[in-house]
């Protein structure tokens, strides 16, 4: 097996060569080409001015087995904008083919100067009716011989524009010479028929068109400008390895990706159902999943023995069985995350995307998915035990970072959990407690900890996790908002304040923000229960019997203002009472 090496680098010309005789495709990859005609006319500015095109990463198949089962795909020569995105690459069968590279990274500048070299791309016009064909404007890129421009507010100096063609071109017109970029493809070498100079002179070309003209053949014909770093190893996993650590501009690839283009070879249907899956949680919930997140989804729930990112988890017998349940799979994700959004969670507040795993796991084991989403879910018996355990279970997850770093251990351990404990009557909080507690994934909490976060402050980051956890499950059909038990108003009243406090250490303590700002004096309440509060203090506004939410005020505790020190002391040690109890169990 040849090394793995960088390669002599080749001309423009070369690798565009390379593409049109299938040397070059494209594995498939969770990724189209994305760029439009103003971004390509900048890559033609920077080749003209000699600035350098990063290097291709390539992957050498000759591996027989690999060209059989991996999908691979055509670049795209002619571009057309559509209401999807635009075309799409076309799959190629390898098997039986030469070897060939596969193109890991460098897809969309490679596509940008096929495109411009010896395709076209079909603009949809801004504003216009997608289904009438006269909206849509086929161009090829032209250069611009006759200026050149010392620079502008774009930073560019040569003139590329993708332009109808037109019998004007290739004419001195007003002081212009539009000049088909992709004849330059065929041009004879200099010296020979056909060539730049003979180009020139049929079309008398002033001094500085010919300069431009010789320059551009230069950059694309002589140039070695495309540096190549060829992996020559067949051993996918190794492959994954090297250019997920390897991999830069554009978009990075994943590990997923390239799964992807391995399971796409025996369910081709995967990409799109992929594709509908993340646009239905967003459209539905408002929370963006990826490809990593449904794959990993599909380890843990259907095939836990070992859930890594690796060939063999996404073999042909693991994606037929991802094919038969692909259905149920898709309804758990999209009811957790409504779950997750009735219960007032956000893409921004939800810190840990694979939290969401273990507990899509929990509703497809215990076959809760069907009702989790369900506005009654969390406020009937006994589903209202539940969510509270889950609320818990989450908010001390993100309090201390539980998903944080590398987490495949922590999900298989978790799925062990609820696979032996949960049940639809009962989520197992107390046993994810238990069995996790001489690890580094432990949910006990010292002192230390309830100190910091019981100084948590108002609408702070860390507050919300707090206050969730206190609230437990929440009604879904009502609105919450963080706001203070004694009203924030009273703390900016000076006056108001040095008449209550007749003692000095407590006027400092009221008028300290560390207290009447933090955790101690805040509260998630209903926003209708809020808007009544408003600024009603809160002896009066708790005399109400419609206030019903467990506030963590001790009995006997007074509620007036003036013992507003005693409040805060007994309602921190009331907290820190709670949340001790809810991680000993």
């Amino acid at each position: 097996m040849t090394e793995n090496r960088y390669e002599q680098p080749i001309t423009i010309h070369e690798a565009v060569e390379n593409i049109h005789k299938r040397q070059y495709l494209l594995p498939g990859i969770q990724r189209h080409f994305t760029w439009d005609t103003e971004r390509i006319e900048r890559l033609f500015d920077s080749i003209m001015r000699d600035y350098p095109i990063n290097t291709l990463m390539l992957w050498h198949i000759t591996d027989p087995e690999l060209k059989r089962n991996y999908q691979f795909y055509d670049f795209i020569r002619n571009f057309e904008e559509n209401r999807s995105g635009g075309t799409r690459n076309e799959i190629c069968s390898t098997t039986g083919q030469d070897d060939f590279d596969a193109v890991i990274d460098g897809q969309q500048r490679l596509t940008s100067l096929y495109i411009g070299l010896m395709g076209s791309y079909t603009a949809h016009k801004k504003n216009k009716s997608w289904s009438k064909s006269g909206n849509f404007i086929k161009r090829k890129l032209y250069l611009n011989l006759m200026k050149i421009a010392d620079s502008n507010e774009d930073n560019l100096i040569y003139e590329f524009k993708f332009r109808e063609p037109s019998d004007a071109d290739e004419k001195l017109n007003d002081g212009d010479f539009w000049f088909p970029v992709g004849n330059i493809m065929a041009m004879a070498k200099p010296g020979e028929d056909n060539d730049k100079d003979d180009y020139a002179d049929d079309h008398q070309l002033p001094k500085a068109a010919r300069k431009m003209l010789a320059r551009l053949y230069r950059v694309i014909r002589e140039e070695h400008s495309i540096v190549c770093y060829r992996q020559n190893d067949q051993e996918p996993d190794k492959v994954l390895d090297i250019f997920t650590r390897t991999n830069s501009g554009g978009v990075p690839l994943s590990k997923s990706d390239l799964i992807m283009a391995i399971a796409t070879s025996s369910w081709p249907e995967l990409r799109e159902k992929v594709e509908t899956l993340i646009k239905d949680v967003w459209n539905d919930t408002g929370f963006s999943i990826s490809n990593d997140f449904i794959l990993k989804s599909f380890l843990v729930i259907y095939s836990p023995g070992s859930i890594r990112f690796k060939m063999k988890n996404f073999d042909q017998p693991q994606i037929k069985n991802l094919q038969e349940h692909w259905a149920e799979l898709a309804e758990v994700t999209v009811h957790t995350f409504s779950f997750l959004k009735n219960q007032n969670f956000s893409n921004d507040s939800f810190r840990a995307k694979n939290a969401a795993i273990p507990l899509m796991y929990y509703f497809q084991e215990t076959g809760l998915y069907q009702t989790c989403a369900k506005t009654t879910f969390s406020t009937k018996e006994p589903t209202a035990g539940i969510t509270t355990d889950i609320i818990h279970w989450l908010t001390i997850s993100f309090l201390k970072n539980i998903f944080s770093g590398q987490t495949d251990k922590l999900l298989r351990d978790l799925h062990d959990i609820i696979k032996q404990y949960g049940t639809n009557r009962h989520f197992p909080f107390s046993e994810i407690i238990r069995e996790f507690r001489t690890t580094n994934k432990n949910y006990t909490v010292d002192d230390d900890f309830l100190d910091q976060i019981l100084d948590y402050r108002y609408q702070r980051p860390g507050t919300e996790y707090v206050l969730r956890l206190l609230q437990g499950a929440i009604n879904p059909e009502l609105n919450y908002e963080q706001d203070h038990l004694h009203p924030k108003s009273v703390f900016g009243n000076k006056k108001e304040l040095e008449a209550t406090f007749t003692n000095n250490e407590d006027l400092k303590f009221a008028q300290d923000e560390a207290n009447w700002n933090s955790i101690a004096n805040l509260q998630l309440l209903e926003k209708i229960s809020n808007i009544d509060k408003s600024n009603t203090p809160l002896a009066q506004w708790a005399s109400n019997p419609s206030v019903s939410a467990n506030l963590y005020i001790p009995e006997g505790t007074s509620l007036e203002l003036k013992d507003f020190r005693a409040f805060i002391e007994a309602r921190r040690s009331a907290i820190r009472r709670m949340i001790k109890e809810s991680v000993t169990q």
